[in-house]
């Protein structure tokens, strides 16, 4: 008889997943049509085809997988649930002993494989398509030759001197760079030079072409170098994180990004907040696989599946609405970024473990 459990829950793992990955695949097929559809008044500028549009748009695969997984496993988890008690399956498990909370766990247990992959999508592959598919757009769009993990317009402050980079890549080149000192008490320009090119070797900036102006006593001095090294202390790695949205960068990306920002005093609380939002993303899927759980259990026999599908997807748009809020409260009212990731989080976990639980 203990066996019997083990083959239920694999039996109830495998159907919810399977009902998680056809929703998933679902989404992702819709919206690379949707996208696709975006991409036709593009189509014929410069070089960019037909077939160099499908190709950008399939970029966004990894993406659009990593953005509606969460949206995937609450409805994938609704659906096969509800069902499963349609059919007086779940009534069967609950009388052969199998309580509801052991049932979530099977599918938690399940599903925990696909939440690995999501991660390792999200930190290994989704940078890398998605610097890909700014290339592939830059260069039929534009004609402008990228490479891939290249960055421009880049700010850079350290302590009283502001840079300024109009071009930069990963491969450790820059190109028209604009530094500004000023001073520390009255913050006064003291000094400004100009590089057209700069390379990075051996831990230290190297810049060719520079031209240094000084200002002295209301006197402009102006003075050329060939060549000249920079006190520049940030690396070529951190220019995609200068220079994109926080959302789109590895976790290991954000967490150099974060630590570079607070050793220079400046404002770190975004980054952060989604450094710790996707760290937590395994968190947030497990309490959405629970409260479409907690729908599916609930004591509402007068309900029909359809119902309790959109009093899921209800339920899950309300705890995603809840993570966007915390994230200008986190901005504006200070709280630590941690904190406003993890409750709203942890509100909605106890709720549905509170609902799975009662009798």
């Amino acid at each position: 008889m203990r066996i019997i459990p083990s083959i239920i829950e694999r039996y109830v793992g495998k159907y919810v997943v399977t009902w998680i990955i056809y929703i998933t695949i679902f989404f992702c097929v819709l919206s690379w049509l949707i996208k696709f559809m975006e991409q036709l008044s593009n189509i014929g500028t410069g070089t960019y085809t037909v077939t160099v549009a499908m190709y950008a748009v399939s970029l966004r695969i990894p993406h659009n997988i990593y953005v509606f997984f969460p949206l995937s496993a609450l409805m994938g988890t609704v659906v096969s649930l509800c069902m499963l008690g349609s059919r007086q399956e779940l009534v069967v498990m609950q009388g052969a002993g199998i309580s509801k909370l052991r049932i979530v766990i099977a599918t938690l247990k399940f599903s925990l494989p696909l939440m690995i992959a999501v991660m390792l999508l999200a930190e290994y592959v989704i940078p890398r398509t998605e610097a890909k598919y700014d290339e592939v757009r830059a260069k039929t769009l534009k004609g402008i030759d990228l490479d891939v993990g290249s960055s421009g317009d880049i700010w850079i402050k350290e302590d009283n001197k502001f840079f300024h980079i109009n071009y930069a890549g990963n491969n450790g080149k820059v190109d028209d760079i604009h530094l500004f000192v000023f001073d520390q008490n009255t913050h006064e320009l003291l000094d400004s030079a100009e590089a057209k090119k700069g390379t990075f070797s051996q831990g230290k900036w190297n810049f060719e072409n520079i031209t240094h102006k000084h200002f002295r006593d209301d006197k402009l001095e102006i003075r050329h170098v060939d060549k000249e090294q920079w006190n520049v202390f940030i690396t070529p790695d951190k220019f995609n994180a200068l220079s994109i949205s926080p959302d789109e960068l590895s976790i290991s990306a954000l967490w150099s990004y974060v630590k570079y920002l607070k050793e220079n005093k400046l404002e770190s609380k975004k980054p952060e907040f989604e450094l710790y939002r996707k760290i937590f993303s395994p968190f947030a899927i497990i309490t959405m696989i629970c409260l479409a759980a907690a729908v599916a259990f609930g004591s509402m026999r007068s309900i029909s599946m359809s119902a309790r599908i959109v009093l899921g997807v209800v339920g899950g748009f309300a705890f995603y609405v809840s993570n966007q809020l915390f994230s200008p409260i986190s901005l504006v009212y200070g709280f630590p970024p941690l904190l406003c990731v993890i409750l709203p989080s942890t509100i909605f976990f106890c709720c549905a473990i509170w609902v799975l639980t009662r009798r």
